[in-house]
């Protein structure tokens, strides 16, 4: 459970970030999601690093002038991935990366692990029915195949049926050309066997947005230098882990990957 924030491959990926700012608007490191969306959909912004309510979001006619304009790819990869025995660098291969793609190691992120939904065991039986039955119309096909193609909702396309056909994409607004370049990339997203799992563990958003987020905004505003930003996420954290409980923590982690305890 000791961060692996300290390194030459974390220091690397700080200055790529701090990097891209050159290339936003002036006030980049202030805007919400609402207003870097905004900026996008509206064609001021040619490029944004986002989730799939992008790709719906760009295809409503009230708010988009970019219809039928825009692209999707799987997220940029790396030639170089950290050696954890030695803390280094190096170059990929077949042995350091064997899910890269020509040279090229990607790891996909699924930003906000999905959405899911829980019914309070001690409710009462009606309220419990009433939640597993508003859960379930929600999830179903006829329901959810419409959620997915609207922005708004927050909703991605998650069920195989959704990908194997663009007829409600088409209905929805998109071309055939948008449609498939749209669900290429995120089914090439969602079976990447090197996709990396969003962080659920007990006291996540401590780690995240108390720690994380925090001393990213300082690094990017220059308060901090790259070491500096490494130290302090890497101390918060520790802290974090430390007074939670290392051991616990390691279970809840190895069990959210899938792994024996």
């Amino acid at each position: 459970m000791k961060p692996l924030v300290r390194n030459p491959a974390f220091a690397k990926a700080l200055n790529i970030y701090k990097k891209t700012m050159e290339y936003g608007p002036p006030n980049e490191a202030n805007l919400s999601l609402f207003e870097e969306r905004r900026l996008f959909t509206s064609g001021r912004c040619a490029l944004t690093l986002e989730s799939g309510d992008i790709g719906t979001l760009a295809i409503n006619p009230a708010t988009s002038k970019v219809i039928d304009k825009v692209g999707a790819v799987v997220t940029p990869g790396s030639t170089q991935v950290l050696d954890r025995q030695t803390g280094k660098l190096v170059a990929c291969d077949k042995f350091t990366c064997p899910y890269s793609i020509a040279g090229v190691n990607h790891a996909p992120f699924t930003a906000f692990v999905g959405w899911s939904g829980v019914v309070y065991a001690k409710a009462a039986p009606t309220v419990k029915d009433a939640a597993y039955s508003f859960l379930s119309y929600m999830s179903q096909p006829a329901q959810a195949n419409v959620d997915v193609t609207i922005g708004e909702t927050g909703i991605n396309p998650y069920r195989i049926s959704q990908f194997q056909t663009i007829d409600s994409w088409l209905k929805a607004g998109m071309s055939p050309d948008a449609a498939n370049n749209y669900l290429g990339a995120i089914g090439v997203s969602l079976n990447s066997p090197n996709m990396v799992l969003d962080l659920r563990i007990p006291h996540n958003q401590q780690y995240q947005l108390d720690v994380l987020d925090v001393v990213l905004a300082d690094f990017l505003a220059s308060k901090l230098t790259t070491q500096e930003a490494m130290q302090q996420i890497e101390q918060g954290w520790e802290q974090i882990t430390n007074k939670v409980g290392r051991e616990s923590q390691r279970a809840a982690y190895r069990a959210s990957l899938g792994l024996t305890p």
